[in-house]
């Protein structure tokens, strides 16, 4: 069956309360959204909201990719269970509107394939979503910022 909306989305885990957030991912074969919802609003951290559409076949073959590899991990067993990890909620919708969906409450390095293929459709003015950030990215934020 065809994959028509791919959504993923993430919250904080266990931390500060300036520090948390919920956001979220929407993929179809011609565009890609995204949400981000900080707990608390301030200078640094700040409701953004963006979306990306196209009619390019580049995307169409990357959104072919990222949709192969959603039910795997969808149906994925193996993934460690953290307790101080914000969730990572992932859902399909077929085009026939069927729903699979799946709560996991580990650290996004699970994902890091997935994430690492989903990235590569996220437009390059804008900052990598939280739900898809992998430790090279948050490596690369510390070392841009001379941490």
């Amino acid at each position: 069956m065809e994959i028509s909306r791919i959504i993923i989305k993430g919250e904080s885990g266990y931390g500060s309360v300036f520090e948390a957030y919920r956001d979220k991912v929407v993929i179809t074969p011609s565009s890609i959204t995204y949400e981000y919802i900080p707990g608390v609003e301030n200078n640094i951290k700040s409701h953004r909201k963006w979306s990306y559409r196209t009619d390019s076949p580049e995307f169409s073959v990357l959104y072919k990719k990222i949709a192969d590899m959603a039910l795997p991990i969808l149906h994925n067993d193996q993934i460690l269970f953290a307790t101080d990890v914000g969730a990572t909620d992932i859902s399909v919708t077929y085009k026939d509107k069927h729903r699979e969906s799946a709560h996991f409450f580990c650290p996004s390095e699970f994902f890091k394939d997935w994430f690492q293929l989903i990235k590569c459709i996220v437009p390059p003015c804008e900052e990598i979503p939280m739900v898809l950030q992998t430790d090279e990215d948050i490596e690369g934020t510390a070392n841009a910022e001379g941490v």
